[in-house]
Parts: structure tokens; sequence; C-alpha cells
């Protein structure tokens, strides 16, 4: 829907007479609010307002009851309040389905972490000093070596006389293995 905005603006931009602006920048307003969002599943303006959009005839038209029961506070908040619940389950229920369908995409492409013991290892630390700004500070520390492949989330490597004060047990999220390349000069 964005893509097709974009090009509406850029056609109108392309055009000498510009004088319609006020209508023209309405239509495309309404025009966004009214697509139908391709993960929920409903419009935006249904999920906001509570109601179909109208049009400007159907908008002078007067719909609403006059009935004594629907002019209590506490039932018309009741009857919005449950029409906001049915119009949010659908759109909770794709919402849920889109991140299952993701998390399966995600696993599927997932690999094992290959640490073993032995090769050294960088591990990441985002702990950074006071004064320091955080986009300049280095994040990984290191290199150490892996001692221990303790299960198969975490490994315990080696810390003595490394100088860092750190737990010797990580989880391998925290850690990517030391690359050497002997082309290279150091």
């Amino acid at each position: 829907m964005v893509q097709t905005l974009t090009h509406a603006l850029r056609a109108y931009v392309a055009d000498v007479d510009q004088k319609d602006w006020n209508e023209y920048a309405e239509r495309l307003a309404f025009a966004l609010n009214t697509a139908q969002d391709r993960v929920r599943g409903d419009m935006s303006f249904y999920l906001v307002h509570g109601w179909d959009p109208r049009s400007t005839l159907e908008a002078a038209i007067p719909l609403g009851s006059a009935r004594r029961r629907d002019r209590e506070p506490g039932r018309w908040r009741y009857h919005i309040q449950r029409h906001y619940q049915q119009a949010r389950e659908p759109v909770n229920e794709r919402l849920r389905e889109a991140i299952q369908e993701r998390a399966d995409r995600h696993n599927e492409a997932a690999q094992p972490h290959k640490i073993e013991v032995g090769p050294q290892v960088w591990l990441y630390l985002d702990r950074v000093k006071e004064r320091y700004a955080h986009k300049l500070a280095h994040m990984w520390h290191g290199p150490f070596r892996v001692s221990e492949v303790v299960d198969l989330h975490a490994v315990r490597f080696e810390i003595a006389w490394s100088g860092y004060h750190v737990l010797p047990v990580v989880h391998v999220s925290k850690l990517k293995p030391v690359r050497r390349f002997p082309d290279c000069r150091m």
C-alpha cells in the first residue's frame, strides 16, 4: 500500500496544475487508513475507531438508536468494549500465527553452535564503564580458550592470567570463534 501511495504522490507532483491538494491528500489518507493489512487482516481505521469508515453521505444520515437501554452509560460502555474485543480477537490470532510462522522459519534455518573444547573464542560483554560512549566501546573481549563444554548451551573457558573478572561459564550466544587467517600479517 505504501508503494501505491508513493506512486500516486509522484504522479501528483509531476503534474503542473496542483490546485486540489487538500482533496487529494484527504483521499490518500483515506486510502491508507482503509487499506487491508496483510498481517492483521483488517483495516487500521477499524482497529483504531471500532467501526468501518463511512463516506460523507453515510456519516450525514443518522444511524444511531434512541432506545432507552442504549442511552445508559454502563450498557453503552459494555457494548463498545465487546465490539472492540471482537475486533481484536482475529487480529491477535493472526499475530500469533505470524509469530509462530516466523519462529518456525527461524528454527528451520538455525544451526547448532560449532564451539568445541580447545579453540579460542571471543566473549561478548556489553558492560561499558561510565564516561565511555557505548557505541565506541569494544564489546568483543578475549580471546579465551574453551576448556570444557558444560552442556548444550554453556561452555567453560580459561580465564586465569587473562586480567578479566568474569564468570568462567558462559552461554554460547555470547561467544564467537576466533578466525585465524595465515595469509595476513598482524
